[in-house]
């Protein structure tokens, strides 16, 4: 073999490992998203979930569902409100990093009833 075929030989081989190399890389994400839905099964109040910082899903009311994106790692309490403006707020929970959650409020305002769901 002559050495100019030997040098498009390895350079084909680089190129096509290069490549290779490449496609795996890009085939896992440096961190997979995920979702975090808040549902409101309950009846009599209104639901919101606080990430802290000014960082809140939307208000949801009886019947309801309201979604969006996370990373994981976050920490958050959801306050129900009733229609007299009373609050009760929940301990603080934590989505896992790369994971979502569900999470559903249920009950009544005097017994409330909260159900977290990490997937």
């Amino acid at each position: 073999m002559s050495a100019i075929r030997k040098g498009t030989a390895i350079a084909s081989s680089m190129v096509a490992g290069l490549a290779f190399g490449l496609s795996v890389a890009t085939a896992s994400p440096a961190s997979a998203a995920g979702t975090f839905q808040l549902c409101n099964v309950g009846s009599g109040y209104w639901a919101v979930a606080d990430f802290g910082s000014g960082f809140t899903t939307r208000t949801v009311a009886s019947g309801q569902c309201t979604s969006l994106s996370t990373n994981g790692g976050e920490d958050f309490q959801v306050t129900i409100t009733n229609s007299g403006g009373r609050n009760k707020t929940t301990t603080t929970y934590h989505i896992p990093s790369g994971r979502s959650m569900n999470f559903s409020t249920g009950g009544t305002f005097s017994a409330p009833q909260f159900t977290p769901q990490v997937y």
